[in-house]
């Protein structure tokens, strides 16, 4: 109950200001409070509960004079008695703010460790009513980063505000031990509680973890929806094979295809860890208590909460445990297998994808390197636990020769580009020796670049102008370097072990790359045929579709796009939302209620699309639906809603009878506070809110697609 949360809150020190609670109009506790205003609140045993808010359902009276207490106290007990229930009514002292708004301590769309702040001048009831401009900031909770999306000429907090609210916040969410809707008033830089509720939407029965050690090193910033759908195939063959190698339990395998399926997860337009599946690999493990602090420091796991689904029984761990030991063995021998079987394929691989004519042909050298070496792969995952072992255990017994490794394959290239860098500044580019070299390094090196494992990245390969362009800019500081030292001969055993595995490692992270630009050359191949057959403008846009996407258009078919138009439009539609995704910040960890849920970035203000094909707006309640559309100026109860998408200037609290038998709802005012994205959350309707003059552009009959997970309207 709100007066609840009240006294609780003013009991641990949060700035509430001054309230009383009553039932009766004739309180004689009215009497003794100063002259002043006040707010005069509903606080029913029915509000803020865990399941219901009941947000703007019941009367509230503002700035009340001391003199016209009673009156107002009884019109809000009146406001109660059609819900039935115990109904009280809190008094409590008027802030006139300078702005005010709402804390969530997670985004109500699902994101549990992203705090939202939404703010606005004035009272809290100008946001709610939509009389001002409001200031959305999206705060990442693990990495105290955040953004904002400011409407027009809304109010900006400074962050010494910020630093009190996300405070608050915790302080509030750890005495409740629940997710809390917190709202606020700031008055000359003080920040003031004014209540708290259960948010009512989220879910916690399945978190999704996701976190981004380590892989951040091999796939920085965004990814496109090619690079991201191969990352992910990978993955899911990758450990599958090593949790076939390392169990021989095939039934044991297919249990866990939906933890191989969803080893790395994209949010935002990057990629991370699915940090819990990866735990439920490592805990297949014996001693698995021991190996995942390991794998954590390792692998720079920042955040040490370890949480499981899958379990595995002592049977398994104790099979395994032979295994491992097995492993620990030969995993130097089985590298060096596996980096013969690659040298052996690569070139005939090259060979073949010159010779293709065809989609088709190109397809096939793809398919070949999934079943003759992805499947392989999983023992360079046993060398990464190999080596981390070993590392783990020289590092605390022999700190300082550990960092003695040399002839790593990372630094072939190194030497190989200093040496044609002398060739230039000696001979120039035209001479042959240059030409000769600068060929042979492309050949084994092209590959190697920055964010080489973005299948979209120009590489020396792809673009070997850039080679040139490179040696060029490193003529006039050239000095010939020495790279070769003489590496001690260690004695220790755990030494040794861990230099070998990360040579290997490195040897095997040189072969990547190399996989990578082998799919990078076919991808451009498809490309340019796709560009050949009218499907797409230029050869590099076949990095917005997937890889599902290009097995679809084998034999000359527009697979599920219908139409080469509509591949096009694809292509335009992720063009536009890949780009808006590089203005949110990079966050280390992201923790979903129950589904990745991507943002929808735009300046609140400005329209994307200029044909008003599709419109866009705030996703305030998730969800999508197709439907015909009905536009109400006037609210009328007598309005039938049923199946329909309801399209509006704003909501107020008695819309919820019309929302009801809606599908869903576009609005053209509003914020994440509004009462269309408060009750259309409690209802589950997916809305989108803040769709400039929407109610012009849609007529009642129109057909449209809502979604409100990206925040668009598609005109049907």
């Amino acid at each position: 109950m709100k007066a609840e949360n009240l006294r609780v809150l003013k009991e641990n020190g949060l700035p509430v200001p001054e309230f009383l609670v009553t039932d009766d109009p004739l309180d004689n506790r009215l009497d003794e409070l100063t002259d002043g205003r006040y707010a005069v609140r509903s606080s029913s045993e029915l509000e803020d509960s865990d399941n219901k808010s009941y947000a703007g359902q019941f009367l509230t009276e503002l700035n009340v004079e001391k003199k016209d207490l009673s009156g107002s106290i009884k019109k809000v007990l009146k406001s109660g008695k059609k819900y039935g229930g115990k109904m009280k009514v809190i008094v409590q002292e008027m802030v006139d703010s300078d702005y005010s708004g709402v804390l969530f301590t997670a985004n109500p769309l699902g994101i549990l460790n992203e705090a939202v702040i939404v703010v606005g001048r004035g009272l809290g009831e100008n946001i709610v009513e939509d009389k001002t401009e409001t200031t959305a900031y999206y705060y990442n909770l693990d990495d105290d980063l955040y953004y904002y999306e400011q409407q027009a000429d809304a109010e900006l907090i400074n962050n010494e505000i910020m630093q009190k609210l996300i405070e608050n916040g915790k302080m509030i969410r750890d005495i409740f031990q629940k997710d809390m809707d917190i709202e606020f008033a700031v008055k000359d830089g003080t920040v003031y509680i004014l209540q708290a509720r259960p948010i009512t939407t989220l879910k916690y029965d399945r978190k999704i973890i996701l976190d981004n050690s380590n892989i951040v090193e091999s796939y920085p910033g965004i990814l496109l929806p090619l690079t991201q759908s191969f990352v992910k195939e990978i993955y899911r063959d990758i450990f599958r094979a090593m949790v076939r190698r390392i169990t021989g339990n095939e039934r044991l395998v297919k249990k866990m295809e939906p933890v191989f399926r969803d080893m790395v997860m994209e949010a935002n337009g990057r990629i991370y860890y699915n940090i819990t599946n990866w735990y439920n690999v490592l805990n297949l493990l014996p001693f698995s208590g021991k190996i995942i602090p390991v794998w954590q420091e390792m692998l720079g796991v920042n955040n040490k909460d370890i949480a499981l689904d899958f379990h595995t029984g002592i049977f398994e761990k104790s099979r395994m445990f032979l295994t491992l030991v097995h492993y620990l063995r030969v995993t130097p021998k089985e590298m060096e297998k596996l980096n013969s079987r690659f040298t052996e394929l690569y070139p005939e691989y090259i060979r073949r994808i010159k010779k293709a004519k065809s989609i088709d042909q190109l397809l096939s050298v793809y398919a070949d390197i999934e079943e003759e070496l992805i499947p392989l792969w999983d023992i360079t995952l046993i060398n990464d636990m190999y080596a981390f072992l070993y590392t783990y255990m020289a590092k605390k017994r022999h700190p300082r020769e550990i960092s003695n490794i040399q002839d790593l394959e990372s630094m072939r290239p190194v030497r190989a580009l200093n040496e044609i860098i002398g060739i230039a500044k000696v001979q120039g580019f035209d001479s042959k020796e240059y030409r000769d070299k600068r060929e042979h390094y492309i050949y084994k090196f092209g590959d190697r670049c920055l964010e080489e494992l973005k299948l979209e990245t120009k590489t020396y390969r792809t673009d070997p102008e850039l080679l040139d362009e490179y040696i060029k800019s490193r003529l006039s500081g050239y000095a010939e370097q020495v790279f070769s030292g003489k590496e001690t001969h260690d004695k220790s055993f755990f030494v040794r072990r861990a230099k070998i595995g990360i040579a290997n490692r490195e040897r095997s992270r040189m072969n990547r790359t190399r996989i990578f630009g082998i799919v990078r050359y076919i991808s451009l191949e498809i490309g340019k045929r796709l560009v050949d057959n009218g499907m797409i403008a230029d050869e590099r846009d076949v990095f917005y579709l997937t890889m599902d996407e290009l097995w679809s258009l084998r034999d000359g078919g527009c697979g599920p796009f219908s139409t080469e138009t509509k591949i096009q439009e694809t292509v335009a539609e992720r063009k536009a939302r890949y780009a808006a995704f590089s203005d949110i910040p990079s966050y280390s960890r992201l923790v979903y209620a129950d589904r990745i849920v991507d943002k929808a970035i735009r300046k609140i203000r400005t329209e994307i699309c200029g044909d008003n094909s599709i419109l866009t707006g705030i996703p305030s309640s998730p969800g999508k639906v197709t439907g015909e559309v009905l536009v109400i100026d006037k609210a009328d109860h007598t309005i039938d809603t049923k199946d329909k998408i309801l399209v509006t200037k704003m909501t107020d609290p008695g819309w919820v009878f019309l929302i009801r038998q809606s599908v869903g709802i576009i609005a053209e005012k509003g914020s994440m506070l509004s009462h269309t994205a408060i009750i259309t959350r409690e209802l589950k309707k997916p809305s989108v809110v803040n769709v400039k003059d929407v109610t012009k552009i849609l007529k009642t009959g129109d057909r449209v697609e809502l979604d409100a997970d990206k925040g668009t309207v598609t005109i049907l």
